[in-house]
């Protein structure tokens, strides 16, 4: 699945709405469940060299550094603009759980990685 994730980001210029892909793609490999811990580590890791700038470990609205808040409106974006992950009163806290939109949009983003094979 890594590998689908650094070919779909290969050349992007990173933005909060360019995250919601790849969380989809993170949750859906993960059985359409993850916690926000598991998403968390492995965006970071996926954009490592990104994230590890001094600019994404700056400290943002009091509490949380720049990368993770990043994350989290991604998250939030792709749960109110486009449907594809459920509430928190649905899945619980800390969990990220596809919709049925989401899982859709994480089939066809599969599909569309899987046919980039060279």
């Amino acid at each position: 699945m890594e590998s689908y994730v650094k070919r779909y980001i290969d050349g992007k210029k990173y933005t909060q709405d360019e995250l919601i892909p790849i969380i989809v793609l993170i949750i859906g490999s993960n059985g359409g469940k993850a916690t926000k811990k598991f998403v968390e580590k492995k965006v970071y890791t996926i954009f490592q060299s990104e994230f590890s700038k001094e600019l994404y470990h700056e400290i943002v609205a009091g509490i949380v550094p720049r990368w993770k808040h990043d994350i989290a409106w991604a998250r939030e974006r792709a749960k109110q603009i486009y449907d594809y992950i459920k509430p928190p009163e649905e899945s619980g806290r800390g969990t990220w759980e596809l919709t049925s939109k989401g899982k859709k949009y994480y089939q066809e983003l599969s599909e569309a990685l899987r046919k980039k094979r060279v």
